[in-house]
């Protein structure tokens, strides 16, 4: 009796390893042939290692980047089409080639795609097809797709009404949502996802595609006279590029200055210049027609430029992507 349970307790041990010896060994050749098919197959990886990593999954945003580098054969071209620097395409192709564990593309042979490269460039076409086709779908049952803009709103009325209008043409089921706030705040918004794009004025070292360098201008209203006491502002908050490089200005020059009117909005801030009582100070394309550039004929210092970029949430899908190409060639063409 003690023999029969010793000799039971065995044979179900033996099938138990048995019958997970089968188990590992499917799920290594399912790996083992999904790696395969596009070319993810590393050196020095075990039975074990693959089953432990269990199914491979690879981020398709960087198939899209190597996708586009083929197409232009430069990080730079590639950069400017997926709105992104030239060191971010770098450093995806990089995390693709460590990630399939061969070099895909030939950087001593004007960004050639090496046969290894070749190989997951024709599984990706089929795989962002897919991908694409799927979303697609949901969005056609869904809805109206949703897209949140954001945009200092100096810039709001000047360049977002053309682009999106023309974009509507194209794409009927687009709801644009547009969010005024400052630089500082809207780059905060991007980042966290809260948005999916944003005009910005650049602060810093701040990253992003450049769209245009912009002038600075004070403007008053026509007929504007200035009094002799402290230069009186009219400005958005504490915390704008804007107002930060003005009012620096304006120290520099030794100038006594006062802010009488602070909004987030620039029609207020438009308002109070009306009045004869404040100037303001704007990108040079984004004066009004009712207000006119001043300068040193009122005594004011030369302000600098400005550059506004281009900033995309860190997971913008195509439909972003698309959105933020027309908003840099609405630029490129005003």
């Amino acid at each position: 009796m003690l023999l029969w349970e010793g000799s039971s307790r065995w044979v179900m041990h033996a099938r138990t390893r048995f019958m997970f010896y089968r188990k590992e060994r499917a799920l290594y050749n399912y790996n083992r042939y999904a790696s395969r098919s596009l070319g993810l197959h590393r050196k020095n990886v075990t039975s074990r290692s693959i089953c432990q990593m269990g199914l491979v999954n690879i981020d398709i945003d960087l198939l899209r980047t190597l996708i586009v580098v083929a197409d232009t054969g430069n990080f730079t071209k590639a950069g400017d089409r997926l709105l992104r620097s030239q060191s971010a395409i770098s450093l995806q192709i990089k995390r693709l080639e460590d990630f399939v564990g061969e070099q895909l593309v030939d950087r001593q042979k004007d960004m050639q795609l090496t046969t290894a490269g070749e190989m997951v460039r024709s599984y990706a076409y089929d795989i962002l097809k897919l991908n694409d086709q799927l979303v697609s779908s949901f969005e056609d049952v869904a809805g109206n797709r949703v897209v949140k803009i954001g945009t200092p709103d100096d810039y709001a009325q000047l360049f977002l009404p053309s682009v999106i209008r023309e974009y509507s043409k194209l794409n009927g089921n687009i709801e644009f949502q547009v969010v005024s706030d400052l630089s500082t705040n809207l780059a905060n918004m991007v980042q966290n996802g809260e948005i999916d794009l944003a005009l910005i004025t650049r602060t810093g070292d701040m990253a992003g595609i450049n769209l245009t360098t912009e002038p600075l201008c004070w403007v008053a209203k026509y007929g504007y006279e200035r009094d002799d006491g402290p230069v009186k502002l009219a400005l958005f908050p504490e915390g704008c590029e804007v107002r930060q490089l003005a009012t620096s200005s304006l120290n520099k020059a030794g100038l006594k200055w006062s802010v009488v009117c602070t909004s987030k909005q620039l029609s207020p801030l438009s308002a109070m210049i009306l009045t004869g009582k404040a100037i303001g100070v704007l990108p040079s394309r984004a004066v009004p027609k009712d207000l006119i550039r001043i300068g040193s004929e009122f005594g004011l210092p030369n302000l600098p430029n400005a550059d506004l970029i281009l900033k995309l949430a860190p997971q913008a899908d195509a439909v972003t992507q698309d959105i933020g190409k027309a908003i840099a060639h609405g630029f490129s063409a005003y």
